[in-house]
């Protein structure tokens, strides 16, 4: 028996786009979601101690962070970097870490910026959209009153 992610009403949900060196940071709440900050991912100690100050102001259910997988859904060493961060972080803040399919959420959020500045520092600035659009898209495809 399969369990289905069920959003809880009026909770707010902390988006994560894990990166090696920047980590995305949204807010959502009743399926709206907002860009929140970029974390530096450089000390994971460091990372985890903003996520969760993030989670505590923000009084949030859980963290919602990205899963890259292939085309087909399978595993990559990226998607393994972010199990074992996903884990370390749900161990210390003892908040659940939900996973959600990350496909494309880096290009969507370089697509939907209007900042006109090198491909570069756009990337640099698209971790917290990033972070959102992964938060939107658990919103859309978890049932449960969103």
């Amino acid at each position: 028996m399969s369990k289905k992610k069920v959003v809880e009403t009026n909770k707010s949900y902390i988006g994560i786009d894990y990166g090696r060196s920047n980590i995305g940071v949204a807010l959502g709440k009743n399926g709206f979601v907002t860009p929140l900050k970029i974390v530096s991912g450089k000390s994971q100690n460091g990372a985890i101690s903003e996520l969760i100050r993030a989670a505590l102001e923000n009084k949030a259910a859980a963290y919602v962070m990205g899963l890259p997988l292939t085309v087909d859904g399978k595993e990559t060493a990226q998607s393994l970097a972010n199990r074992k961060f996903a884990k370390l972080l749900r161990i210390i803040s003892r908040k659940p870490v939900i996973f959600t399919n990350e496909a494309e959420s880096t290009q969507e959020a370089l697509e939907s910026m209007t900042i006109q500045k090198s491909t570069g520092r756009r990337k640099a600035y698209s971790d917290d959209i990033a972070a959102a659009i992964i938060l939107r898209r658990f919103f859309q495809e978890t049932p449960g009153g969103v």
